[in-house]
């Protein structure tokens, strides 16, 4: 085998669910698989190292790096012809970084699973949403990282060092519903800002665990299993209002609430920031009205508002 095509999927993170550790435990996530945006990435072997990317040259020429660093392959030849927008909220360095790794595997014939690559590339240090999407789509719950043990501080993936993947506690097809993707223009919140977040918010009180794994445990799960579009909507949007969630929507700004509150006011049944956004997701029983309404209103560019679905699959390669 000397080329490669993979395409992978984007995420949407619910919530960290423990910032806290009084139980023993930190981190956790729940979150969605998508199918838009993607990564569209075709790799061939190679005595070097090219990379051709809009704008990921520089984050894919690290993550190879590191690989050959460690599994000391010739080299790869990169061409990336669709992205996921980076610090937008839908996970594209775990993506990015697993699909580059998955194609070296393949390439090379590594035999090195999705957990152990994971590992390789630095990827799993808070969430495992991104993983997990990666290998089978899906809703996806984590059970986070025993703390202080093997995670002694509340950081985030990109700031974790050494930290190994969580566990998979559920992963289950999600409902055929579709989901409006609306992207507002808001400041971006990465690197230092984001590690700074993290190191000044935390731990969050106690309490804001306990009511987040109410809400996922017999609200959000059962809504997924019985397809319930109403209750899963319900849990959606009061985990909006506390704990870190609410945390990452004030970071945004003005802009970002403004928005979550248009989606609601016209037609959303439930709506949600994922991650820091500024990708926020909507579900709705009239996605087209919500959809004309919010491109038009918003003056969206087509990008930056658009309907996608669940990815049941993850990432395929050929």
């Amino acid at each position: 085998m000397s080329q490669v095509a993979i395409r992978t999927p984007s995420r949407l993170h619910f919530s960290l669910i423990d910032l806290n550790g009084e139980v023993g435990r930190i981190d956790g996530s729940v979150g969605l698989t998508i199918s838009q945006p993607e990564f569209r990435i075709v790799a061939q072997t190679a005595d070097s190292i090219l990379i051709n990317s809009g704008q990921y040259n520089d984050r894919a020429q690290k993550v190879v790096e590191k690989l050959k660093k460690k599994y000391n392959f010739p080299g790869i030849n990169i061409d990336i012809s669709s992205e996921i927008p980076a610090h937008h909220g839908f996970g594209s360095g775990t993506q990015i970084s697993l699909g580059i790794a998955e194609a070296i595997n393949e390439l090379y014939n590594l035999k090195q699973s999705v957990q152990e690559l994971a590992v390789a590339v630095g990827r799993g240090g808070t969430s495992g949403i991104g993983i997990t999407a990666f290998e089978q789509g899906g809703f996806i719950l984590d059970g986070g990282h025993k703390y202080p043990n093997q995670k002694s501080s509340f950081l985030p993936s990109s700031a974790a060092e050494k930290v190994t993947p969580p566990p998979l506690l559920i992963r289950r097809d999600f409902p055929d519903w579709d989901i409006l993707i609306v992207i507002p223009d808001c400041p971006q919140i990465s690197g230092e800002t984001e590690v700074n977040l993290f190191k000044t918010l935390c731990p969050q009180p106690e309490y804001t665990a306990s009511r987040l794994s109410h809400l996922i445990l017999m609200k959000m799960i059962p809504a997924i299993f019985e397809a319930d579009l109403h209750a899963f909507c319900d849990a959606i949007n009061q985990i909006q209002t506390f704990g870190w969630k609410r945390v990452e929507i004030d970071a945004r700004g003005e802009v970002l609430q403004s928005t979550l509150d248009f989606l609601l006011d016209n037609g959303a049944l439930g709506a949600g920031v994922t991650s820091w956004g500024p990708a926020i997701f909507a579900f709705s029983e009239n996605i087209d009205d919500l959809y004309q309404h919010t491109k038009h209103f918003l003056r969206l560019k087509p990008e930056n508002c658009f309907i996608t679905k669940a990815d049941n699959f993850g990432a395929s390669l050929e």
